[in-house]
């Protein structure tokens, strides 16, 4: 029974680490039990986008799950070392700890620090809170670590979304900015620099999946709402140029680089209800221009799920000067 306990203990701690660094060093998203605790979290602040709270999303995220992380490392901890009476001792007597006294003794283990009045009171106890007592500071330093790197993330974020919205409140705007341009020089001379930015910032939701947390209830730094009116604008904008003009092919490139974020984004396209009808209303608008938006429906429907995921919606895409 002992054995047992301890190899369960030792499977918990080994969960979470998988989590752990699957999370914050493997590059590749979230782990399994971060994503799900994550997406739950996500919902309800969705559904309370109109309140206060919203704007606390991705601090509540991180904390939240950096406690879970924390909480079940503890509790496989304190797992390992209740699985016997000699397991921890106290240091003077040599009493078996009670219960409080072992969560007292798991917590300073998990902390690296030690007082001395109880110890493990065997070989295996000694080595696993040797073990333990290392993987806790590796948790910490970690932790503290990637806690930077979400907030360089997070920062690049705003920083292009609020980029975007120097070219326009909405839609209109962004059209009427770049419309004022014959030959889009400005456009063609940095569509690789934004490209680049764009990509920056897909490649971080994947490094750092926390920092798709950090929601602005606020058009202007909101990057996902920024980045479908710029979509937007630009396959309209292209539809005066020819394929082999450069202009065409300069906007192409900040296009794919878009289409490239979408498809590295955390939500699926089928993540929500799309109404590819709905968007067609608010797209008929370029049709004042003498403009028919070519739909890509894969496309619309990333948008759809990658909006709803951040609390948006096409209607706010469209949100135009009159409609306020």
């Amino acid at each position: 029974m002992e054995t047992a306990q301890i190899v369960i203990g030792l499977a918990i701690i080994l969960f979470t680490y998988l989590d752990f660094f699957h999370t914050t060093l493997s590059g590749n998203g979230f782990g399994i039990f971060s994503r799900i605790i994550n997406q739950i979290l996500n919902r309800i602040f969705i559904q309370n986008r109109a309140r206060t709270i919203f704007k606390f999303s991705g601090l509540t995220h991180l904390l939240v799950t950096t406690f879970l992380w924390m909480l079940l490392l503890f509790i496989g901890a304190y797992t390992v070392f209740s699985a016997g009476e000699e397991m921890v001792v106290n240091g003077t007597t040599g009493v078996p700890a009670d219960h409080p006294e072992r969560f007292y003794f798991t917590s300073y283990v998990l902390s690296t620090l030690g007082v001395g009045d109880f110890v493990p009171g065997t070989d295996t106890g000694r080595v696993l809170a040797g073990i333990l007592s290392f993987s806790g500071f590796i948790l910490i330093t970690t932790g503290l670590t990637y806690l930077l790197s979400v907030i360089n993330a997070v920062l690049s974020k705003k920083q292009l979304s609020f980029f975007i919205y120097t070219m326009g409140k909405d839609v209109e705007e962004i059209f009427s900015f770049y419309k004022q341009q014959e030959d889009l020089e400005n456009l063609v001379s940095n569509a690789s620099d934004l490209r680049q930015q764009i990509l920056q910032n897909a490649s971080s939701y994947l490094a750092f999946p926390m920092a798709n947390y950090f929601l602005s209830k606020n058009h202007e730094s909101a990057l996902i709402l920024q980045l479908a009116r710029l979509y937007e604008v630009l396959m309209i904008i292209r539809l005066d140029w020819k394929k082999e003009t450069v202009q065409y092919k300069k906007l192409s490139v900040i296009i794919n680089g878009i289409e490239k974020y979408l498809d590295l984004a955390l939500e699926e396209a089928d993540a929500s209800e799309h109404s590819e009808e709905e968007l067609k209303t608010y797209r008929s608008h370029w049709m004042k221009y003498g403009y028919y938006f070519e739909n890509k429906v894969e496309i619309d429907k990333q948008f759809s799920s990658s909006l709803k995921y951040a609390g948006w919606n096409w209607k706010e895409v469209y949100r135009l000067e009159e409609q306020r």
